[in-house]
This record gives C-alpha cells, structure tokens and sequence, in this order.
C-alpha cells in the first residue's frame, strides 16, 4: 500500500516553503542539463542526444528533430495520466494532502509534465538539416519546426499550473476536484501535446518522413488525443462528478466525433478501431496503480457506438467531400452514436444516463457532434495541407476571403458549436430556494468495507429515510443517491423510493472520522445540490462539523460541501481576476494551435509575415 493515513487536519491552503523549495530543485534538475545541450547543440557540437535522436532518425525514418522528440512527449504524457488517473481516486477517497509531495501520485504528473515541455525543447534543439518550409524563427539562425513551438507550449502550460495551483490554494482555499481551474490547465497542457507531435509529424512527412509506421502513426495519434481529452472525463467514470451530466454528454460527442473523424481520413477502413484499440488499452494501464492500490478505477464509455457510425457514413458518402462528410458524421455520433453510449451507460457509468432526459441528450450531443467532427475534418485538412506542400511555395490562389471560406469555414463553425455548448451546460446551477429535505437517521448495524480506513473515530454506520419539500423533483432527476467520500473509501448508491417524495439509502452511510456524507440530487438540466448528514470539524478549512441527527436539511449547493476547504472572505474581483487569468492561458493555448497548424499549411513564403496570407 502506497498510501499513508493521515491523521488531524491537513493544511487548507498553499504548500510549506520548504515543499516548493523542493519542485523548484526538480525543475532545475531537469532543465539545467536540457539547457546545456541546447547550447551545445546550436553551436555545432556533438551530444548524446544528438547522437540518441540521429539513431532514432534512422530507426524510425524520422528526421532527428521529431523522432526522439514524440517518443519523449508521448511517454512523458503516459506518466502523467498515470499519475492523474492515480491522483483523483486518492482525493476522492482521502481528501486534501499535507502537501504536493506528501501525494506519491504527484511526482508522475509533475516529471511528465516536465517531460512534455522537454521534448519541445529537444525538437527545437534538434533542428537542424532539412526543415519544412514554414518554420518558427527564433532567432536570425534557428528556426524550429511548429510542432515543436506547440509542445513546448502546451508543456509550459503544464507546469506552470502547479505554481499557479499553489497560489490558487493560497487566495481561494483547496480544490480537489478534477476540474478546478488551475488543475484544467495541468491537464489540458499535458494532454494537448498529442495535438503538438501530429503537427510535428505532419512536418517530418513533409520533409521525406513516409512507409506504413508513418502512416499507422495518423489513426494510433488519434487514439492518443481520444485518450488525452478523455482525461476530463474521469469524475463522471468514477462516480463523483461536479458539473451536470448533459456537459458529459457534450463532451462524448466532441471527443467522439473529432478523433474518431480524424482516425478513420487518415487511414481508411478500420482506422476508427485502431484509435479505439489504442484508448481502451491505455485505460487498462491507467488502472493498475488504482488497482494495486485498493482505490476506485474509472470506468469509460467505450466511443464504440460513434466509431461504427463514422465507418459507415465514410463508407455511403465517402470522405472526398471533407465538410459534407463531417457534418453527417458528426450527425450521426449524436444521434445513433449517443443512443449507443446510452445504453453503454446503463452497464458502464456509476450515474447511467436516465431514460427521460435522452431527447435534451441528443440535441446537444448532435451539436457537439457536428462541431467536433468539422473540428477534426479541418485538422485533417491541415495535416495533409503541412504533409504534401512543396518546399517552394507559389503563390496562393484565389481571394483571401475565398481561401478562408474554402480551408477554414468549417473549422471556425466547429470550434464555434464545441464552445457554445459546452458554455451552455458546463456552469452548475444552484438549488431553488427553499429546497429541503426531512431526514430521520436509523443506526445500521453493519457498516461496508473501506478500502482505505483513516482519520480515526468511533464507527458509525446509518440509514437515512429522505422527505423532499418538492417531491417532483425527485421524479425528475436526474440522480438522487446517497453519498460519502474522503473517510478512507467512497460510496454513491441511488435512493430507494418508498413514497411520494419518500426515499431511504439503499446502502449504510458513515457518519465518524473524517467522512463527509450527504443526498446528493440532479435536477434538469444544471442544478446541482446537496442535503448534508455528517462533516467532520476541519479548523484549517475554517468548517464547523456538521453533526448526523435527524431533522430538516437545506439543499445547499453542492460545491459548499463538496469544495469545504474553499475560502468564503476572499474578495470577488480575486475570484473574477483569477477565473479570467485561468481562461486566458486556456483560450490562449487554443488560439496558438490553430494559428501554428494554419500557419504551417499557409502557402506563403518564409519570409512573409502578413496574417492575410495565412489563408
């Protein structure tokens, strides 16, 4: 057993000094070597890694700056969902830590995460010899490929979440959710570097890169980036999610249609399958540190159902009419494709989708569909555009508004449906006033097994018989289940309905030591609440205990209770700046992507700079 009981309150804010005296130490254990070799690099002599890349080069039949770069990337980016897949259970069953280095989970993310920022580093490094034609200058004679530009972004994003996580801690109090913001920007930089080596490789096929390995690399960076984006999904796969489930819905359908879009242009026949094989098998690698370590393993759906639809409609219309085979595609994942992740969800997801809710459902997951599948038409489009230009460029035919309808229409229209439904269902709604519950506690006489026991005290186990104030709510939700995490395990079990408005735990919840139980409900289509039954005294959250005895309960937001230890004196332009800052980074990252793979499929001279031109 890797993990350690913590006893008492662990900090509710930023780490100790002497903690980030520590990671800084990391960082300048990796980069300071990294930097010496850029040096020597750049001035003609020979390294290791050099002589490492050039091998790999040969090997692979990549040119020496993306050969050794993707491996890194890829395997820098593995280590990091390892940890990540390994981070979430541990909070989900222990709570907050002492510390970034008091979780052993940590120390993966945090060296893969460096690892991804390296291996952008190393490309730019590397490059030397024959270069695409559209490179990224960095000074008057080092230019270095896009791709590389994008993974030492994507990488930067990364690793500077965990500083800003800390001072995150610091102003607002802990988050231990998967999707607090400044935990959005470890992941989606560490994730996205997939996006950085497809550009990359696009760029080595360019210049010479080609054969079957090459080829197969199209539909297996596919499953990667399904396997990447899919990352923030895990609170749903495990059973704690925070935002509503229409917002899974959503990102099924964009996730689904984009990759498996691109998979199946850039193989042929069965290329979808190939992407899938890839995702589903490193969801069984992400399992085994949870499964060793006796914690909760997320369960995925399975994007199977979206994978035949696309091979079939590839198959009809063909992929010749890009735009016309997107739209379809996408069509179909939110249509058929969310009707088979339904039924997925009914033997896979801890919260199945109900039955009720399936029309909404396949409104926004047809929207989501339809834009994730244009979004992976014009990465396709791009892809190809980088792979097959020639070393001079002509110049560039038709209107610059003509070329924007023709190359990025589609592109812009996906990105724009992507965005607006996930802002449509993302932001939780808070319960309606006067939302209550009556809740009268039996004592149980037996408990459930904990897979991890800590925080001490004297057990006790109850069942709770559950009054709404509005009882059609309860006919309506979305998922009504008794709850309780961080006390050493995690349990959410749907209530048993005895009455009009009257349900009782199916299972016994814990009320002692470090639990936090409570109803949790779902209401169409974003209201999340939930009626608390047990919290411990947390002095360094500054939250009274919230003692188990029968009576009337209040639906509080459920980030109240789930997210105890945040700060509720901290001033709300803090919390507006810090948001914003967040979103900036994110957004800025996006708008980088697709500047690079548009600027490196431009037909434009090396030396042009006008952003018309672009297009």
């Amino acid at each position: 057993m890797v993990l350690v009981a913590q006893e008492g309150s662990p900090p509710a804010g930023g780490a100790e000094f002497g903690q980030i005296v520590v990671a800084l130490l990391m960082f300048f254990a990796v980069f300071l070597p990294l930097a010496l070799f850029v040096i020597r690099e750049r001035a003609g002599k020979k390294t290791l890694i050099g002589r490492v890349a050039d091998w790999m080069g040969e090997v692979g039949g990549l040119p020496r700056w993306a050969a050794l770069p993707m491996v890194t990337a890829g395997a820098s980016g593995v280590a990091a969902l390892i940890g990540v897949y390994w981070d979430v259970p541990i909070h989900m069953e222990l709570g907050r830590d002492e510390g970034p280095l008091a979780n052993p989970s940590h120390f993966p993310i945090y060296f893969g995460l460096l690892g991804i920022f390296a291996s952008g580093v190393l490309s730019a490094g590397l490059a030397k010899g024959k270069l695409p034609a559209r490179t990224f200058r960095i000074g008057p004679h080092w230019r270095v490929p896009m791709g590389a530009v994008f993974m030492m972004a994507t990488g930067l994003v990364g690793v500077a979440g965990f500083p800003l996580d800390d001072v995150w801690h610091r102003l607002f109090g802990q988050d231990v959710t998967e999707w607090g913001p400044t935990h959005v920007l470890m992941i989606g930089g560490g994730v996205c570097v997939v996006l950085g080596i497809m550009l990359l490789r696009a760029e080595a096929r360019q210049v010479g890169a080609n054969g079957l390995a090459i080829r197969l690399q199209g539909p297996v960076l596919a499953g990667a980036w399904m396997m990447g984006a899919s990352t923030f999904l895990m609170e749903f796969d495990l059973g704690v999610p925070q935002f509503p489930m229409l917002s899974q819905v959503v990102l099924v359908a964009m996730i689904g249609a984009w990759t498996l879009v691109y998979a199946r242009m850039s193989w042929g026949p069965g290329g979808t399958l190939i992407a899938i094989g890839l995702f589903l098998a490193s969801r069984l690698l992400f399992s085994i540190v949870p499964f060793l370590d006796d914690l909760h393993l997320a369960t995925p759906l399975p994007y199977l159902a979206e994978a035949v639809v696309i091979e079939v409609v590839a198959l009809v219309i063909g992929t010749r009419k890009d735009w016309r085979y997107g739209v379809v595609a996408g069509l179909g994942v939110g249509t058929l494709g969310m009707l088979g992740e339904y039924l997925f969800s009914q033997w896979l997801m801890p919260n199945p989708w109900p039955a009720h809710e399936l029309p909404l459902f396949l409104v926004f997951g047809t929207l989501a569909g339809v834009g994730g599948a244009l979004v992976g038409v014009w990465q396709y489009q791009r892809v190809e555009q980088i792979a097959t230009r020639p070393a001079e460029d002509g110049p560039a035919e038709g209107t610059p508004a003509a070329r924007l309808r023709a190359r990025h229409l589609g592109g812009l229209v996906g990105a724009l449906l992507v965005v607006g439904t996930a802002a449509a269902v993302v932001v939780p709604q808070d319960p309606p006033p006067g939302l209550a519950a009556d809740v009268r506690l039996t004592e149980s006489a037996q408990g459930r097994e904990i897979s991890n026991p800590h925080g001490g005290g004297e057990p006790r186990w109850v069942h709770a018989t559950v009054t709404l104030s509005d009882p059609a709510l309860g006919d309506e939700a979305i998922w009504l289940n008794g709850f309780a995490w961080q006390g050493g395990d995690f349990y959410t079990d749907p209530l048993i309905r005895t009455g009009d408005g009257v349900y009782r735990t199916a299972e016994p919840l814990p009320v002692y030591g470090e639990w936090k139980a409570g109803i949790r409900i779902h209401v169409a289509n974003r209201v999340l609440a939930l009626a608390p039954i047990y919290a411990p005294d947390d002095p360094a959250a500054n939250a009274p205990e919230i003692a188990a005895e029968s009576g009337s309960r209040e639906f509080l937001s459920e980030i109240e209770f789930l997210q105890r230890e945040r700060k509720s004196d901290t001033p709300a332009v803090l919390w507006t700046v810090g948001y914003l800052g967040v979103g900036f980074i994110f957004a800025a990252m996006w708008v980088l992507f697709a500047w690079l793979y548009t600027a490196a499929a431009a037909g434009t001279s090396e030396s042009s700079r006008r952003l018309s031109k672009l297009f």
